[in-house]
């Protein structure tokens, strides 16, 4: 386990190879103790999960900060020592060929970038930054997402929003997103069931 400096933001990324949808939830969740558990040096089955005020998971008595998000057969988890973060991952989805989805969840600034380059990629990378803005903010799901603009990496707020290069896993999109502090450092780390 690499050491996590006070601006660090590890992202773990997390092969679902299993053909049950309930099952690569539950698999996501294991995964997300065992990565826990080895940054705070104890066995997964003691990590205390509970959750805040808007429901976003955290660390029962410790500061470690962290997400989870998981699509199809691809989970990712974000760590921070202190920095509040969110996490998105997206697989390739129909709804992302559609205007009327782009209307729904883009900035007017976004939307007219969305219909000079109308490609589902750039719809599903819009959205992947969006959820990873609301999930960092930690103020729950009932947000406007058209209010949000994140063709920047610096979003209103003193957030950060960065894409993930998810290497062979590159039909899926992926961003996280932290508070927004000099010297910030994001790793992408290969996550192993062995």
């Amino acid at each position: 386990m690499s050491e996590l400096g006070e601006r660090d933001v590890h992202v773990w990324v997390v092969p679902l190879d299993d053909p049950d949808k309930k099952r690569r939830r539950e698999l996501a969740h294991l995964a997300e103790r065992r990565v826990l558990g080895a940054y705070l040096g104890v066995t997964p089955a003691t990590v205390e999960i509970t959750h805040g005020p808007a429901g976003k998971p955290r660390l029962a008595g410790d500061e470690l900060q962290f997400n989870l998000s998981h699509s199809e057969r691809l989970a990712l988890l974000a760590v921070t020592r202190t920095l509040p973060v969110g996490v998105d991952v997206q697989a390739p989805h129909p709804t992302a060929e559609k205007t009327w989805f782009a209307k729904r969840i883009c900035t007017a600034r976004e939307y007219e970038q969305f219909l000079n380059d109308p490609r589902p990629d750039e719809l599903l990378r819009l959205w992947a930054r969006k959820e990873s803005v609301i999930k960092a903010r930690g103020l729950g799901s009932y947000i406007a997402v058209a209010d949000i603009d994140v063709l920047d990496s610096e979003v209103e707020g003193g957030w950060l929003c960065v894409d993930l290069d998810l290497g062979d896993a590159s039909t899926y999109h992926a961003a996280v997103t932290v508070h927004r502090e000099p010297g910030v450092a994001v790793t992408t780390f290969s996550f192993s069931w062995d």
